[in-house]
């Protein structure tokens, strides 16, 4: 594992030291009155505290100044600062960094002769990279993008002497194909280079569903031996695994549940409460749309009940927002957030940049404690159950779902309607954009017979390994 992480940051594949080091919190400051000594000199703070602001130090130790200059200049005109966002630049920037060292290349200067030039080397150097496996064709692609935007800039800003020799590269437009959700196509100019780097198309895994990443749904049978094996978990575990199996919510949604949602909230007719998310509400979704998330009665009933168990108490006791109604529904033991919702993560980089101190780091989750027990604790759990289990992810449960839905919709569609009215139904619980998503799991359905021996519901033949309460109290039977 050491020898693959060394490989994909570099340290491996060349001898420069350069690293990229993280500043917890940056602040320009302008030079308001000079002495002879900079200890004296009056500075005053200019616009805002940048938090886990990334620098390109060289090999030697010195940072890099034009690296540097231009992760400064973007800051300068960028509208939404995204930490991410720049520590990827600076990655890609670093990588570029090491090679120079190595191959002792100025990449200020520029060469009549093309080939000579520092980028064109560079490029060459990650296409052998990439096809010895050492790195992808995708992160290749990314790098020489990284790095002719930077050029661009040095162009633009007049950093380097270009006039001479011309550009180290040519400007292209590729036009692509884009459908609109109407199914309409136009073609979409994009600029790109002549030194991109081509990305093999990946091939379409027929059995998987393209939502959020490849999904496999379970069939019936597997999610039956998943929620046998849950039953030994602890109680948040099971809780948000049934969230994922009986409503499709993602786990950012999931994990970012608070308390005060499900307080007073009534059951409709069908037994479901219907819970707002999205933008607004301060339950995250994904690019935060908003949508209902129906969640069966004897579900919320049992997250009611966790909520006032001791054990609940004591992890809101140790957690940012302490025992009140405004935390999440799940903390981890420690009490900090399983995923790190929109919200808190604005509150927590303002009070970082009011503080005084410069020390404070910006610790954000995004759902790595579940995903790492699940791979773990339950799959281990499952495979005693049987040994053949294949290895599946949190997502995969959302696409259950979906075939869960999609399957009892059908059995249940009134007399002469086609199952476009299904699909329809199952878009609008899922929360999908554009219907072509839900379609394919209509198509997963037709291509591997999708088989089950659902009676009614399919919720009936999942409940008898579901620890519920309203199902020990005899009220599910």
């Amino acid at each position: 594992l050491k020898m693959s992480t060394k490989l994909k940051n570099g340290q491996s594949r060349y001898q420069s030291k350069a690293k990229v080091v993280t500043i917890k919190k940056f602040q320009l400051l302008t030079l308001v009155k000079t002495t002879d000594r900079l200890n004296d000199a009056a500075f005053e703070k200019h616009g805002d505290a940048y938090l886990e602001f990334p620098v390109i130090v060289q090999g030697d130790g010195s940072p890099s100044d034009v690296f540097n200059l231009y992760l400064l200049k973007k800051l300068e005109q960028t509208i939404q600062y995204d930490f991410k966002t720049f520590a990827s630049i600076a990655y890609q920037l670093v990588d570029f960094q090491r090679f120079l060292e190595d191959e002792q290349l100025d990449c200020l200067k520029f060469h009549k002769l093309k080939q000579s030039n520092a980028i064109f080397k560079y490029r060459t150097r990650l296409i052998e990279q990439a096809n010895a496996g050492l790195i992808s064709a995708r992160s290749a692609s990314n790098r020489i993008n990284a790095v002719v935007n930077f050029y661009r800039f040095l162009v633009t800003e007049d950093l380097v002497d270009h006039q001479r020799y011309g550009i180290p590269f040519k400007d292209v437009y590729k036009y692509i194909a884009v459908d609109n959700e109407f199914g309409a196509r136009r073609k979409m100019a994009i600029k790109s280079h002549d030194l991109a780097i081509h990305v093999p198309a990946k091939a379409q895994n027929s059995e998987a569903i393209v939502d959020g990443g490849e999904l496999s749904p379970l069939t019936v049978e597997e999610q039956a031996v998943v929620l046998k094996a849950l039953q030994k978990s602890s109680r948040e575990y099971q809780l948000m695994f049934y969230l994922a199996l009986f409503t499709g919510a993602r786990l950012q949604t999931i994990c970012t549940l608070r308390i005060k949602h499900l307080i007073g909230c009534e059951s409709d007719s069908y037994g479901f409460i219907r819970l707002p998310v999205g933008a607004g509400t301060g339950v995250d979704t994904k690019f935060q749309k908003p949508m209902t998330l129906l969640i069966p009665n004897w579900l919320v009933q049992d997250l009611k009940i966790y909520i006032n168990s001791e054990q609940a108490r004591l992890r809101r006791q140790k957690s940012n927002y302490g025992d009140s109604d405004e935390n999440y529904v799940f903390l981890t033991k420690l009490g900090t957030a399983f995923y790190t919702s929109k919200a808190e993560q604005q509150e927590l980089t303002e009070q970082i940049k009011a503080s005084d101190s410069f020390g404070a780091r910006l610790k954000l989750y995004e759902g790595e404690a579940v995903r790492s027990y699940l791979k773990v604790v339950l799959l281990p759990e499952i495979r005693l159950i049987d040994p053949q289990f294949k290895s599946f992810k949190f997502h995969d449960l959302r696409a259950s779902f979906g075939m869960n839905l999609l399957e009892s919709q059908l059995q249940h569609l009134p007399e002469g309607h086609s199952a476009m009215t299904a699909v329809e139904y199952v878009q609008a619980r899922m929360g999908h954009r554009n219907i072509s998503t839900t379609l394919q799991y209509l198509n997963y359905k037709s291509r591997l017979q999708w088989r089950s021996k659902i009676q009614h519901e399919y919720e009936s033949s999942l409940m008898k390994y579901v620890m519920s309460y309203a199902n020990l109290a005899g009220e599910l039977s």
